[in-house]
């Protein structure tokens, strides 16, 4: 008698066109249990074959299955109990069995199929048994039908093909599983050996405890990937990258794993597969398959294992860098750095149980070069999987905890394949689509700051919600090129959840947020794009939440859910570019989300990788030592190519302290340790460095200490100190590289120590290099940088600014919600949030005062604004005419003078008359020369800019003037007499020896600022003509592009004059303070759009009125003069730190400000540029020898909990849109007396900017035990 079903699998056939022998065959997921004796029919299944009839028998035995066969041969397949009466469907001709419903449930302790339905296409249907909770349907892929069965107990369903010649083009898959889970994946055809089946229990509770032995502690469990493109952790709660897991089908091996050729006619989809999963189904599901792509380079694996295995990391650093992480971080890391050209070709796996469940016990890699990384305990239960001929491992999928409970390897291609070329229809413009507009800046003419457009091929929109929920994004697996089939919106009240269906160029789906809600679905049709996304958001137990999402089409088709709210915003893809994912934030339901832009044409995008010299051009040594004392860096005083003069070593029976001395480019001494010993010094020649470090360590009063060092040099000096152990490492520089500093810990003596090393051809990133956003607007450029001075506090705490709302409930740029009001976010100086304060960075707000009198507030919050333009009046009217007139007057010419150079270089043909018309049409000559010369002949300026004929004349003279004599007009005293004089523009009182001393002076820092304020009034005049509500102004000012990027540049450019006589720091000092000062001066234009009694200004008394509040005095005195007056007026209100603009390419201390307090994340490093992916990427590494938390906060609020295991090398990502703008404050929790956590030990701190261009942060943050 045969045995009741236990397990059952499917096999397809195609239906027409041509197909590869092997590709004419492919497996379904299995259902059921796993007892029994396995079987299969693909032995007997062919392609082409035709299927008779099918039966189905139902008894108490369970459900037996009958496939007959009537050509090429006949046969018949006959598989499960035999009992009960068979119910039979006789197929027509061309009629094919194309899906199958299957019910299962637990009988006498095993797993057996109670219920299954097949279907035919036309839809006839046979099905017999009893129904079950556990059901799932699955349908064959376009052009497949059953051919057959495979599995345990004796019933098991095989695919085939119906044709045996192999298509040109592959057909696209057709309807998937109805399970959300389910996707028909052909498992990689592959050498196996397999000594026991692996376990298939259906519990679900997952590993908790790591598997102990070894050092390390066990981190928190789960799965991440992190990548320079997207971010982590990711999870499948609520977020679901749909594809396979599992399928143990029976296939047997092609071959091994050969770096041979691509195989012709790959397709994208063949490109990846799936090995078989060993284990057991305990813990969450993870999948990295679409992330993973062919073409791809993994430079490292890195395994952790105990008793168990616990973990495991794989690293892919082209054509992104990836980091996928899985499971925990118990027992000891061990890692493999694969070289160029090598691969991973098989992975061993031994599985057992623990605590009732099956866990993963070892498990062992093999590369194609014959190295091989294991780790855990073997078992007599293992398998091994061999990846196909020309395939890596290039992922992972399977379950996991606090260990890996299942494990399965994703293959792909060595090389890459690409989609076949399509014609890809033209991109719709946002203009021509249908009901979609992009934001306009009404004031945008007034800017003459023009950002870089991104052009990378997936980008990420602006993100709207709340800092609640885990995240979630796509931004990884999308591509250019993708064509997105269907996108389905779940929402009730709120916003629930969010799918996108994608079918090329491989098939994924993205599935984010709670399951609830009613659906909506889109179905795009070909040459149809998603370009628009309206987004609404409000409060739900006092948590922001997404409300409801609008999605809009190339074609004007809608697809939307949730319900409306006042708090909304939109995004429009850029030119060229359609929706294809989503990143943010969610739970049950969404909390944040943004939108990934991709290329909707497919472009090369195998050098996306984004390189920052944090990773390419210094590299961290082995520490050695222990964890005492204090820790220390010179990360951060180091520069790349300095000249190293000496080295000195202290140094008795240990080693007490080891200096650097460096001459070039600046003098500096880095020194550690303290006094004690006997000194001895080496002289490095010109071209010598140290390459070579040993170091000898041991117990000293139960604390581990160096007690000996020895630093060789290229040129073969050496210089030692101290007594040798039994404990010792040497480290070497990496080819190329030299030594740069130390890290480690000390204080009298050196207890731990390591080295820096850098490469010896990298150029350092000057402050100074004319190549920044800022490069081409008139004036000095220089890079803009945050700077050291941005996050200085003057004060032990500040009040936060509050606003009023805008008409739709938004709060301006810098300032987020707090109930009815609008606070600001705490600036750099002071980060952290305290009540209606803020403090500075490592303050407890617990010892803080948490609420003050409002009384106190206002009237701080009015004495730090109080009257700042009555006091530049009164500087103002002491200041003589004539000088605000030439200053003006020489700045106008110059700039007018740089522009019509600018044209002749740009089109070196134009003739004096061709000048003289561009000329007119600049706004240098519309705007700036007319009111400089309203100055000079002291006359108001009039109504909306409207000059009289008089002041046109003495334009045009000036104009002509510089047109055909260029700057000869103001290079001396006597010719700006001349020109003053002969226009009438001057009295009597002014000689021209004081006009020499203002013309040599060749500063224009005032007069660019005051010419920036005429700007700002204008653009608020703008604002105001279409707006009469003042909070509906500053939302729409402090975004405006004169705002956002004009003052940013403007006063940048001002802090390279001031270079000249002021130290670094003064300058950045000065700066800051004149970037507060204007945050004062724009508020209160904008304050002045409403009189007492809340009407408007008549536009020409409005217009006269800023005009003599703005800046006009400051265009006479030099900078010094502006940062005095400056001080008189910004008070320590806390307002958001503003007006810092987008960034230069630089490292995180000079670019971003880094500033870390304490020991907890001394040493933490990296870099920024400008463009890139837009991600943030964080990775910690631990030198502690305790478990910690490290608390992420993102302008005051707190936004994520990474857990780092002692001595762990953890990553965290995060996108650009999430957080700029805004501090990023790291605080860490740490196990202190009787094991209680606690806060302290030290904080980081920097700033998060805006990039038109995408931005790309790595920062290595450093765990030290403090």
């Amino acid at each position: 008698m045969q045995r009741a079903t236990q397990t059952i699998f499917l096999l397809l056939v195609i239906t027409c066109g041509v197909l590869s022998a092997d590709d004419s065959v492919r497996f379904s997921k299995g259902f059921g249990g796993s007892h029994g004796t396995k079987f299969s029919d693909q032995a007997s299944v062919v392609a082409g074959q035709t299927i008779g009839s099918i039966a189905i028998r139902a008894g108490g035995q369970g459900v037996g299955v009958s496939l007959k066969v009537t050509r090429p041969t006949v046969d018949t397949l006959n598989h499960g109990g035999s009992g009960g009466k068979a119910k039979i469907l006789k197929l027509a001709k061309g009629e094919y069995i194309k899906s199958m419903e299957a019910h299962w449930a637990e009988k006498k302790g095993r797993t057996r199929i109670f219920f299954l339905s097949l279907g035919t296409k036309p839809d006839n249907t046979v099905s017999g048994g009893t129904h079950a909770k556990s059901k799932i349907t699955v349908t064959a892929p376009k052009g497949f039908q059953l051919g057959g069965f495979f599995g345990q107990g004796g019933v098991g369903i095989d695919k085939s093909h119906i044709s045996s010649k192999s298509p040109a083009k592959e057909s696209s898959a057709g309807s998937e599983a109805t399970k959300s889970a389910a996707s028909a994946d052909t498992p990689a055809r592959r050498k196996r050996t397999d000594t026991s089946a692996p376990s298939a229990e259906t519990s679900t509770a997952g590993s908790t405890e790591g598997s102990g032995s070894g050092g390390g502690g066990g981190g928190g469990g789960g799965s991440a990937v992190t990548v320079s493109s997207t971010i982590g952790p990711a999870s499948t709660a609520g977020s679901a990258l749909v594809e396979s897991i599992a399928g143990s089908g029976p296939v047997e091996s092609t071959g091994g794993s050969l770096a041979g050729t691509e195989t012709p006619g790959m397709t994208v989809k063949d490109s990846i597969q799936l090995s078989e999963a060993f284990g057991g189904p305990h813990g969450r599901d993870f999948s990295d398959k679409n992330y993973v792509n062919s073409g791809q380079t993994v430079s490292q694996i890195s395994i952790y294992a105990g008793k168990r295995f616990d973990g495991v990391s794989l690293d892919i650093s082209a054509p992104k860098t990836l980091t996928f992480t899985h499971g925990g971080t118990g027992g000891d890391r061990k890692v493999l750095k694969l070289e160029k050209g090598e691969y991973i070709t098989s992975m061993e796996v031994h599985w057992g149980k623990q605590g009732g469940n099956t866990r993963l016990f070892y498990v062992n890699f093999l590369t194609s070069a014959g190295n091989s990384l294991a780790g855990g305990s073997m078992t007599d239960e293992k398998s091994t999987v061999t990846a196909p001929e020309g395939f890596q491992l290039a992922g992972f999928f399977g379950k996991s905890g606090k260990e890996i409970d299942m494990l399965g390897a994703i293959w792909a291609s060595i090389k890459l394949v690409t989609p076949a070329p399509t014609p890809v229809p033209a991109a719709t413009t946002v203009e021509d689509s249908p009901g979609t507009t992009a934001p306009e800046d009404i004031a945008g003419s007034l800017s003459e700051v023009s950002t870089k457009a991104n052009k990378r091929p997936v980008q990420l929109s602006d993100s709207f919600g709340g800092p609640h929920g885990e995240q979630f994004s796509d931004q990884l697996a999308c591509t250019s090129g993708m064509t997105i089939t269907s996108v389905t919106i779940r929402g009730d009240e709120r916003l629930d959840g969010l799918t996108v269906q994608v079918s090329a160029p491989k098939e994924m789906v993205f599935t984010h947020g709670g399951d609830g809600g009613k659906e909506n679905t889109l179905t795009l049709e070909p040459g149809e794009y998603i370009t628009t996304m309206e987004v609404h958001w409000g409060q739900k137990r006092g948590k922001t939440r997404i409300f409801y999402v609008s999605l809009g089409t190339s074609k004007g088709n809608t697809v939307s859910g949730g319900s409306q709210t006042k708090e909304k915003g939109s995004v429009t893809a850029p030119k060229g570019y359609q929706l294809v994912g989503f990143f943010g934030r969610y739970g049950g339901e969404m909390d944040l989300i943004g939108a990934v832009w991709s290329s909707i044409a497919a472009v090369n995008e195998t050098s996306s990788t984004v390189t920052v010299s944090a990773d390419e051009d210094i590299a961290l040594g082995e520490l050695f030592g222990g964890p005492h004392g204090n820790a220390f860096s010179d990360i951060n005083d180091l520069k790349f190519g300095q000249t190293m003069s000496s080295v000195t070593l202290r140094s008795n029976k240990r080693v007490d302290s080891v200096t650097l001395q460096v001459t070039a480019p600046l003098e500096q001494t880095m020194t550690h340790g303290g006094r004690g010993g006997t000194e001895k010094t080496i002289t490095l020649a010109a071209d010598e460095f140290i390459t070579s470090m040993e170091v000898h360590w041991d117990k000293k009063d139960r604390q581990t200490r160096v007690f000996y060092l020895n630093l060789t040099t290229t040129a073969g000096q050496s210089i030692s100190g101290g007594t040798k152990t039994a404990n010792s490492g040497t480290a070497t520089a990496p080819e190329g590289f030299v030594l740069g500093g130390f890290y480690g810990r000390a204080s009298d003596e050196v207890y731990q120590i390591g080295a820096i090393w850098t490469r010896k051809t990298a150029k350092n990133l000057e402050l100074t290099d004319p190549s920044g956003v800022g490069n081409g607007t008139y004036g000095t450029t220089i890079r803009n940088w945050v700077g050291p001075t941005i996050s200085k506090s003057s004060d032990t705490a500040c009040y936060r600014k509050s606003m009023d709302f805008d008409s739709n409930n938004i709060c301006p740029l810098g300032y987020s919600k707090d109930d009815d009001e609008c606070e600001a976010r705490c600036p750099m100086s002071y980060p952290v949030v305290c009540g209606l304060e803020c403090i500075p960075p490592n303050d407890n707000c617990v010892m803080a005062v948490l609420n003050k009198i409002v009384s106190v507030v206002v009237v701080a919050l009015n004495a730090a604004t109080l009257n700042v333009f009555g006091s530049i009046l009164a500087t103002y009217k002491i200041t003589k005419r004539t000088v605000l007139c030439v200053r003006s007057l020489v700045e106008v010419i110059k700039s007018l003078i740089y522009y019509i150079r600018y044209r002749q270089a740009s089109a070196p043909k134009g003739a004096p008359a061709e000048l003289l018309t561009a000329a007119y049409q600049a706004d240098v000559v519309l705007f700036d020369l007319p009111i400089a010369i309203c100055t000079c002949l002291d006359i108001p300026i009039p109504k909306n800019a409207r000059f009289s004929q008089r002041v046109l004349m003495v334009v045009e003279f000036i104009v002509k003037q510089t047109i055909t004599n260029g700057d000869e007009i103001i290079s001396t005293g006597a010719n700006v007499m001349s020109l003053l004089t002969g226009n009438e523009m001057s009295d009597n009182s002014t000689t021209v020896a004081e006009l020499d001393d203002l013309v040599a002076q060749n500063t224009s820092c005032g007069w660019q600022l005051k010419r920036l304020t005429d700007r700002v009034t204008r653009a608020v005049l703008k604002y105001r003509k279409v707006s009469s509500e003042v909070n509906d102004v500053r939302v729409k000012v402090y975004k405006s592009s004169i705002v956002l990027n004009d003052i940013p540049i403007v006063t940048n450019n001002c802090m390279g004059e001031l270079l000249a006589n002021k130290t670094l720091t003064a300058a950045y000092e000065t700066r800051d303070l004149i970037r507060k000062t204007f945050g004062v001066i724009v508020d209160q234009l904008i304050e002045t759009g409403k009189t007492d009694n809340g009407t408007e200004v008549a536009d020409d008394d409005y217009l006269l009125k800023v005009s003599n509040m703005g800046l006009i005095v400051l265009s006479a005195i030099d900078p010094t003069g502006i940062a005095f007056m400056a001080s008189q007026f910004v008070q320590p209100i806390c307002g958001p730190t503003a007006y810092v603009g987008e960034i230069d390419d630089g490292t995180l201390f000079d670019a971003l400000g880094l500033m870390t307090m304490d020991e907890a994340f001394k040493g933490s490093y990296g870099s920024y540029t400008h463009a890139g992916d837009g991600v943030v990427r964080l990775i910690f590494e631990s030198v502690d020898t305790k478990d910690v938390t490290v608390v992420v906060y993102s302008g005051g609020d707190e936004y994520a909990k990474i857990d780092i295991g002692a001595g762990d090398v953890t990553t965290w990502s995060a996108t650009f849109p999430e957080l700029e703008d805004k501090t990023m404050y790291l605080d860490r929790w740490r196990s202190g007396f009787l094991g209680l956590p606690g806060k302290g030990g030290g904080s980081l701190l920097m700033w998060i900017p805006r990039s038109s261009e995408g931005g790309h942060i790595t920062m290595h943050v450093r765990i030290n035990a403090s």
